[in-house]
């Protein structure tokens, strides 16, 4: 009797550890054959975004700007979207952020200010020396996963499909840098012409071009503040790193505490960057239709047109608690447009 017990413990242990096996090897199967489905890129790109703070509005910015990545952003699978914050954000709202963007690929980094000079605009100095030195020299996170870098703010958003992939046609083109719209930015201009006399040869009379749009750097005239608006662009990462006047320029700004004590921008600072380079770069504007906040620009269009209409409407629903999860609000000209995160039309 109990020899024939022994026996059949040892035939129901053997069934559990095959039906164990099975599970486990037919789980893996599926793992692998899901894997197959995400080729492997020739590079490697990432959406980088600075998020301003842990507050209801900056919040519902985010999802929505994620959620439109998600909605119409083509081949979002493939890249990561980085996400660049202080200590001040919390953990439940990392949370809530994964949970209302689960389709996307999100990484959380944390960082600090050396707010050397406080003032009442030293939260907008700070990110603006952020996109300027900060995320390519203070950090080295993106050197180790990322090929081409594209920032993506997170009070802006798409309003409708890319038709392409943005970095694809990045890669294939060869670009060094593209852009959705250029300006002339004012703020802090005195301040840029002198600097620029100084740290450029005196003897040497410098120009420089966006495509075709052109600016001298010094000279009788100086800079005029040729600026891309840098809430989007996407760059070759390496081309920072290769071309020492970069690196070189942008110290001496921070030995002057610049960013904290003139009202300079980093659209300004990022166009200066490329203008300084001697070598002719291959820079290219991008089209796809996008909105910052209740500006919006078209497929076409390098310009923002002001949604006067639907202005006040964004920004009472901006403030209603999980207005964005799972959900992308778009400002139009005459009316606001909701859009499911399931939805593709």
């Amino acid at each position: 009797m109990t020899e024939r017990r022994h026996l059949f413990l040892f035939v129901c242990l053997v069934s559990i550890l095959f039906t164990s096996f099975y599970h486990v090897k037919s789980f893996q199967h599926i793992n692998k054959k899901s894997l197959v489905t995400i080729k492997q890129l020739p590079y490697r790109g990432c959406i980088v975004t600075l998020i301003r703070s842990d507050n209801l509005l900056s919040l519902n910015k985010l999802l929505n700007m994620l959620n439109s990545l998600s909605l119409y952003f083509t081949n979002i699978r493939y890249y990561t979207i980085h996400l660049f914050h202080e200590s001040t954000l919390a953990n439940q709202t990392k949370e809530q952020i994964l949970r209302c963007a689960s389709k996307l690929k999100i990484k959380f980094y944390e960082i600090y200010f050396n707010l050397t000079i406080p003032s009442n605009r030293s939260g907008y100095a700070s990110m603006c020396q952020f996109w300027s030195y900060d995320i390519w020299f203070k950090y080295t996170i993106l050197q180790q996963q990322c090929d081409y870098v594209m920032r993506f703010d997170d009070d802006s958003y798409l309003i409708n499909f890319t038709q392409y992939d943005l970095f694809e046609k990045f890669h294939n083109n060869q670009l060094d840098y593209a852009y959705r719209i250029v300006y002339h930015d004012t703020n802090g201009l005195d301040f840029l012409r002198d600097n620029l006399r100084t740290f450029l040869p005196a003897n040497q009379s410098r120009r420089g071009c966006i495509q075709t749009v052109c600016t001298s750097l010094n000279g009788p005239d100086g800079y005029d503040g040729l600026a891309v608006y840098n809430n989007f662009f996407l760059i070759r990462l390496n081309l920072m790193y290769e071309h020492s006047v970069i690196e070189t320029y942008l110290k001496q700004l921070l030995s002057l505490n610049a960013f904290y004590l003139y009202r300079i921008g980093d659209a300004n600072i990022q166009t200066i960057c490329l203008l300084l380079v001697e070598k002719e770069l291959k820079i290219s504007f991008l089209k796809f239709p996008y909105n910052h906040n209740v500006h919006g620009s078209s497929d076409f269009t390098p310009r923002y047109i002001y949604y006067e209409n639907t202005a006040s409407v964004w920004s009472h629903r901006m403030r209603i608690p999980n207005i964005t999860c799972h959900r992308l609000l778009i400002a139009a000209k005459y009316h606001m447009i909701t859009k499911l995160l399931d939805e593709k039309t």
